[in-house]
């Protein structure tokens, strides 16, 4: 990676851009923030996955379990979300079951849902019903923390592979020792075949956290993954907190690629530490949103996924954030396009 980077603004955010060598994924254009809370509903989207054309599937973490079909217009040259609006809700006819990432598969119209309560992700069809077909997620991956469980969850359409990986260190992997020693996690990026069995296992480790104080909510790690076609992963890296006054919450994001194929897999007992062989990660572009006196632009972005291409042949990014259901009415649930290269 070369030591240069450009800076973009973004809706009033200093974006750090690395520039890099040719071959390696780069970040072309940043777009900015888009919020639709006029015809949207208030939502606690934490997931989504592109269809096809101009439709979406999004989830949401709290309310009945399922998707709700998204439309978006992307101007992919001006790398902007112009409007989205709701088609409805798709119930899988159960209670809440924490829905953090979902993932389409073209072939078979089927969408696959990871739940963080439970640790599965399960096979849904287009119009919301179970199949009864899981991936069958190892028993490891399950011993989370408590809603630091499978946040993420990507389908590399080339490769027939899933990709998940837990928000935040296993507890036989240190559990919440990494927040306190202000360390990065230490994570398991695990990917599964098209017949739903676990593939390969990879150690991930994030950056370590900029604050080391609790506060009145504090949260490190992997919000999302997105598997681009040339074999590259984009991990994005979230840190949101709020201070005990809540004055000065900030939400910074992290946007890195890795390339699973050129790391060491782990074995079924290898313990996570700090001579592990973490994967080599390239850093795309960082952005840091905030709630104070002067910008209340707070975006905590827990769903990604490739979009529709440019006319170039470049790639869009698409980001949804939480808005924990507009909380207390200045949260808001936005949305962000990011242009990315491949060569």
């Amino acid at each position: 990676m070369s030591g240069k980077s450009m800076r973009l603004l973004m809706s009033g955010i200093m974006v750090m851009v690395p520039l890099f060598i040719m071959g390696q994924p780069r970040v072309v254009k940043v777009g900015k923030q888009q919020k639709f809370h006029k015809v949207l509903p208030p939502g606690n989207y934490s997931g989504l996955t592109w269809l096809g054309a101009d439709r979406y599937a999004v989830v949401s973490d709290k309310g009945d379990d399922g998707f709700y079909v998204f439309r978006m217009e992307i101007d992919t040259e001006k790398a902007k979300v112009m409007n989205v609006g709701n088609e409805g809700f798709r119930s899988t006819g159960r209670q809440n079951s924490d829905a953090e990432g979902i993932a389409f598969v073209a072939e078979g119209q089927r969408l696959f849902l990871s739940s963080e309560q439970n640790g599965t992700v399960r096979e849904l069809t287009i119009d919301g019903k179970e199949t009864g077909r899981k991936l069958q997620v190892p028993e490891l991956l399950r011993q989370h923390q408590p809603n630091r469980g499978l946040e993420s969850l990507t389908y590399d359409a080339h490769q027939k592979l899933f990709w998940t990986v837990t928000e935040s260190t296993l507890m036989g992997d240190g559990g919440n020792k990494a927040m306190e020693e202000g360390r990065g996690e230490r994570l398991r990026l695990q990917s599964f075949g098209s017949d739903l069995m676990p593939r390969a296992q990879y150690a991930y480790q994030t950056d370590a956290p900029a604050k080391r104080k609790k506060g009145r909510n504090h949260v490190h790690g992997v919000s999302e993954l997105a598997a681009m076609a040339n074999g590259w992963l984009l991990m994005m890296e979230r840190e949101f907190y709020v201070p005990r006054n809540r004055v000065g919450a900030f939400v910074e994001c992290k946007l890195y690629g890795v390339r699973p194929s050129e790391g060491v897999p782990l074995n079924n007992d290898d313990k996570l530490d700090e001579h592990s062989p973490y994967l080599k990660k390239t850093l795309l572009c960082q952005w840091k949103t905030r709630m104070n006196l002067l910008h209340q632009d707070l975006a905590n972005y827990e769903g990604m996924c490739l979009g529709p291409q440019t006319q170039d042949g470049l790639q869009t990014l698409i980001m949804v954030a939480d808005s924990q259901h507009q909380h207390g009415g200045l949260m808001r649930d936005w949305f962000m396009c990011i242009v990315i290269g491949d060569r």
